[in-house]
């Protein structure tokens, strides 16, 4: 599969739709993410299923919007787009049961096609705009 398909994959049938079975075909078994380490979640391909479990858990009535894909045979970027419901607490913010939205920029770094590094950077509009960078760790409500 190429880049540009495994980014699709991973945010609609992975994210959007809940296909966890499909994290082994596009990922390491000792991949990174970042977002989930930020989190002290587990490691590896684990790591990444705790990631999208928690993520569809905490944002209900998920809609996703890819906006733009580029990539190669080593890194691929995605911009996109979600709405959908805050139920649980996400970014240091407890359930408010309100509408939220967000741009997304997710980076893959890739081993032998397979994602090895994850990476993301996104802005949320909540009550107050939210931006979470996961190679700082760093969430700033604005």
């Amino acid at each position: 599969m190429d880049s540009k398909k495994l980014m699709e994959t991973y945010l609609i049938e992975i994210g959007q739709n809940g296909r966890l079975d499909l994290i082994k075909d596009i990922a390491q078994p000792d991949m990174i993410d970042e977002a989930n380490k930020a989190f002290g979640g587990p490691l590896g391909r684990d790591g990444l299923i705790v990631h999208v479990k928690t993520f569809r858990r905490q944002i209900g009535a998920l809609k996703l919007d890819i906006k733009k894909i580029v990539g190669n045979e080593n890194e691929v970027m995605a911009h996109w787009f979600f709405t959908g419901l805050h139920k649980g607490p996400w970014l240091g913010r407890e359930a408010t049961g309100k509408e939220i939205s967000a741009n997304v920029f997710s980076f893959f770094t890739l081993k032998e096609g397979l994602i090895s590094y994850y990476r993301l950077w996104l802005q949320a509009m909540l009550d107050k705009p939210i931006i979470f960078d996961s190679s700082t760790s760093k969430i700033e409500i604005l």
